[in-house]
Parts: structure tokens; sequence; C-alpha cells
């Protein structure tokens, strides 16, 4: 069985969590990540196999929002995780749900957590029921 891709184009500030959610997938996945929007364009249509790009709202000084729309068109079975910066409004995240351009919205802060289960649901992959190591906190239910 090939391996997924996943597309990641974020801040800089959150690769490294998002990094760290995304290991205990490292079996099933492979995870390319784009520091502009215009990186990611480039090379989107070449990826075969994509199950989801994760998204920042906000790259630089720009909005990805008109970027996303653009995926969506042309590729509508692709599937997107925005992650929502505090630039971004309410109102805008409503409207992206509704118009299911985005599979799905992470707010920050986020955990790794919320992460894993967006790419569990979003590629497909069956959700083990126990936690990995890396992220149990000790504190029982």
């Amino acid at each position: 069985m090939s391996k997924k891709s996943v597309l990641v184009c974020v801040k800089k500030d959150i690769v490294h969590p998002i990094s760290w959610a995304l290991r205990e997938f490292e079996k099933q996945i492979s995870v390319r990540y784009f520091d502009t929007t215009r990186q990611l364009g480039m090379v989107l249509g070449d990826v075969e196999n994509c199950c989801a790009v994760i998204l920042d709202s906000i790259i630089g000084d720009e909005s990805t929002l008109d970027f996303a729309k653009e995926i969506k068109n042309d590729k509508p079975s692709l599937k997107i995780l925005l992650i929502a910066s505090s630039g971004t409004t309410k109102e805008e995240i409503v409207a992206f749900i509704q118009s299911k351009i985005v599979s799905g919205v992470l707010i920050r802060p986020f955990t790794a957590e919320q992460v894993s289960d967006y790419i569990y649901k979003l590629c497909g992959f069956q959700k083990p029921t126990e936690v990995p190591w890396y992220m149990q906190t000790g504190l029982k239910p």
C-alpha cells in the first residue's frame, strides 16, 4: 500500500506542533512542508494520492482563503484543514465551512490530539483505541 500525502503550508510557529502530531502517521502518510502558497501551488498538481492539505489562514501578510478556493475548484475531492489565525473572522470561518471549501477548521491554540483526529477523519484511517505514548498526559478521565 502506498503512502498517502499530506501537504502542510502554515506559519513557522506551528510547524513543530503539527509535525509532532503527525508522527503517529509516519507509516501511513508522507508529509511535505511549504513556506508559501506559491510553493504549494507549484507542486499540488503533481502530487499523487494526496488526502489532505493543512493550510494556515494567513501566511506572512497574505490571506490564504482565496488560495483555498482555487484548490477546491481545481481538485474538488481534496480535503483542506484550515488553521484559523487570530486575523480570521468568525464570519469567514462559518462561510468556508458552509460552502464546503474546507473540510475542517482548527482554531489557535490547538492540541496535537485535535490535529491527529482530523488526519484520521480526512485521510480515512481507522483510529486506534489506545493513545500513543507521546500524546498521553497521565491524566485519567
